[in-house]
C-alpha cells in the first residue's frame, strides 16, 4: 500500500523567489563551505554562475511580490504540485485498500497497522528530506550550484545509510513490532509479512523521498509529482497481479500488496536517479561528478540541524497515531478495519492542507528575507483561507455521504456503520485542521520551528490521546469517541497557533 511522501507533507522552505529567499537580513547570501558563486565546481555538472536548463521558479521581481494577484499565483504555484502528488499517493493507497479489503478484515488490519508503523519510520526520513530541501533551496537561490550538488550527494549518502539500517534492523523485528501493538495473531502474521518486504526495499524508499525533496528545494515540484504518477501505475499493476494471482502467478494476498509498493518505490528511485544523472531540465542538480561524494561532516551536521526539529515533530505525531492504533485495536478487528478505511478517506481532505502549509513556509521565509513581514502575513492568510475552503467542503461531504463513502470499500455492515459515524465526527474538525496546519507552516518559514513541535507534542500526548482513551474505552463511545479526541486536539492546536501567529513574535526570529 502506498504511503504519502513525508517530504512533501512536511512543510519546508521551497525554492527561493528572486533574491529574497537566498539572502539574510543584511542581503548576504548564506555562507557555505567550498566553492564561491564565481567559481563553481564544473565537475558537479554546472558552473556556479549559470545553470543550463534552470527555469525560474517565478519570473517576478521582488518589488512586484507585494501585489495580491502575484502572491496568490505564487501560493498556488507552490501548492498545487504538492497537493496533486499527495493526492496521487493517497489515491494509490485507496486503490490498494480496495484490493486488500477483498481479503477480509484481518488483511485490512494487518496492512493498516504496518502503514501506521511506517509513519514512525518516516520521521527519520523527514529529518534528511527537510534538511535537503532547505539547503538545496538556499544554495540554488545564491547560485552556488556546486554546493547544491554537494548537499544533494551528502543527502543521498545519508538516505542509503538509513535505508540499509532499516533493512538490517527491521526485517527480523517485523512481527515483534506488530505484536507489541496488541493485534490479534492473524493480524500480527499478515502485518509482519507486509513489513518485511517494505524493509527489504527500504533503501529505495529513502532514496525516492530524499531525491524528491532535493528537486523541490531547487524549484521543481512537478518532476516528483510526475514520478509519483508513474509509480502509482507500477504499484496498481504489480499489486493486482500478485494479490489475486494472474498471468499464471499464485495469489499472494497481503504479501502481493507489499511487493506492489516495493516495486513502485524501486521504480521511483531509479527514475529520479536517472533524471539527476542525465539532467532533469528544470534544475541545476546532478549526481554526476566525483566531488561531493566523500562524507562531509560539516554539511551532514547542517542537514541534520535543520531537519531534526521536523523529525521530532513528525515522530511525536507518528508515535501518537500509533498509540491511537493501540486504543482502536483494543476495540476489535472490525473497528480497526473501519478506522483504516475512514482514515484513508479523510486523507483526501488533508492533502491540500499540507500543500498550502508548504506555500506558507516558503513564502514567509522569502518575505522575511526581503524585510516584508506584511507580504508574509498576506501569503499565509491566503493559504489559510484556501486550505480551509477545501477542507471545510470535504467536511460537508463527510457529513452527508459518510455511509456511501464507506460502502465503496466494504460491504460489511458493522464496518460501514462504525466508519460512517467516525467520519461524521471527523467532519467537524476539518476547518480547524486546515488552520492549524497552515499557520504552523507560516511559523516554520519564519524559523519558529520549535513552537509547532511543542504544540504538536502537547496536543497529541496531553489532549488527543487521553480524551480518545477516555471516550473510546472508558465511556464506550468506540471509534467516534477516539476521533472526537482528535477533533478537540485539532481545535486547540488551531487556537494556539492562531494566537502565536497574531502575536507577531515570529517576525523577529533570527535564523
Amino acid at each position: 500500500m502506498a504511503t504519502p511522501d513525508p517530504a512533501s507533507q512536511q512543510p519546508a522552505a521551497a525554492s527561493p523567489v528572486g533574491r529574497d529567499a537566498a539572502s539574510d537580513t543584511n542581503g548576504r547570501a548564506p555562507a557555505g563551505p567550498g566553492t564561491s558563486p564565481a567559481h563553481g565546481d564544473r565537475r558537479d555538472g554546472h558552473a556556479a554562475g549559470r545553470a543550463p536548463g534552470l527555469r525560474a521558479v517565478a519570473a517576478v521581481a521582488p518589488e512586484q511580490l507585494d501585489d495580491d494577484r502575484t502572491i496568490r499565483r505564487l501560493v498556488f504555484n507552490l501548492a498545487w504540485p504538492v497537493i496533486v502528488e499527495n493526492l496521487l499517493q493517497t489515491a494509490i493507497g485507496v486503490i490498494d485498500l480496495l484490493m486488500v479489503s477483498r481479503l477480509g478484515a484481518a488483511a485490512i488490519a494487518g496492512v493498516g497497522v504496518s502503514v501506521q508503523i511506517l509513519f514512525v519510520i518516516f520521521a527519520g526520513i523527514a529529518a534528511i528530506a527537510t534538511g535537503t530541501t532547505v539547503l538545496v533551496a538556499r544554495f540554488v537561490g545564491a547560485k552556488e550550484f556546486g554546493e547544491a550538488n554537494r548537499a544533494l550527494k551528502q543527502s543521498v549518502l545519508l538516505a542509503i545509510a538509513l535505508g540499509v539500517l532499516l533493512a538490517v534492523v527491521g526485517i527480523p523485528l517485523s512481527e515483534p513490532i506488530v505484536a507489541l501493538l496488541g493485534a490479534e495473531p492473524e493480524v500480527v502474521r499478515l502485518g509482519g509479512e507486509y513489513l518485511q518486504i517494505v524493509f527489504l526495499a527500504a533503501t529505495a524508499l529513502t532514496l525516492q523521498y530524499v531525491l524528491g525533496a532535493a528537486l523541490r528545494g531547487a524549484g521543481d515540484s512537478r518532476t516528483p509529482m510526475l514520478v509519483a504518477a508513474g509509480t502509482n501505475v507500477v504499484n496498481v499493476v504489480v499489486a493486482y497481479v500478485l494479490i489475486f494471482g494472474h498471468w499464471g502467478i499464485h495469489p499472494l494476498g497481503v504479501v502481493g500488496s507489499a511487493w506492489g509498493a516495493a516495486a513502485a518505490r524501486i521504480a521511483g528511485s531509479m527514475a529520479l536517479i536517472a533524471l539527476l544523472v542525465h539532467g532533469s531540465g528544470r534544475t541545476p542538480l546532478t549526481l554526476v561528478g566525483t566531488r561531493g561524494w566523500r562524507p562531509n561532516l560539516d554539511l551532514i551536521r547542517r542537514l541534520l540541524r535543520i531537519g531534526l526539529p521536523s523529525m521530532g515533530e513528525q515522530l511525536s505525531r507518528s508515535l501518537g497515531m500509533l498509540a491511537y492504533s493501540v486504543i482502536v485495536i483494543s476495540l476489535g478487528t472490525a473497528v480497526f478495519a473501519a478506522q483504516r478505511i475512514s482514515f484513508n478517506i479523510i486523507s483526501l481532505s488533508f492533502m491540500p492542507g499540507f500543500g498550502f502549509s508548504m506555500s506558507a513556509t516558503a513564502l514567509t521565509g522569502q518575505a522575511l528575507g526581503a524585510r516584508k513581514p506584511d507580504r508574509a502575513k498576506r501569503a499565509t492568510w491566503l493559504s489559510v483561507r484556501s486550505a480551509a475552503l477545501w477542507m471545510g467542503s470535504m467536511g460537508l461531504l463527510f457529513l452527508v455521504a459518510a455511509p456511501l463513502l464507506m460502502r465503496g470499500f466494504t460491504s460489511d455492515p458493522e464496518i460501514v456503520d462504525v466508519g460512517a459515524a467516525a467520519l461524521r465526527v471527523m467532519a467537524l474538525g476539518q476547518v480547524q485542521v486546515a488552520i492549524a496546519l497552515v499557520l504552523a507552516g507560516g511559523l516554520r518559514g519564519a524559523g519558529d520551528t520549535r513552537f509547532p513541535m511543542m504544540v504538536t507534542t502537547i496536543s497529541m500526548w496531553l489532549i488527543r490521546l487521553p480524551i480518545a482513551w477516555l471516550l473510546a474505552q472508558q465511556l464506550g463511545l468506540g471509534l467516534p469517541g477516539a476521533y472526537a479526541g482528535f477533533v478537540i486536539g485539532s481545535t486547540l492546536e488551531a487556537l494556539v497557533n492562531y494566537l502565536r501567529y497574531r502575536s507577531g513574535k515570529w517576525q523577529h526570529i533570527r535564523v
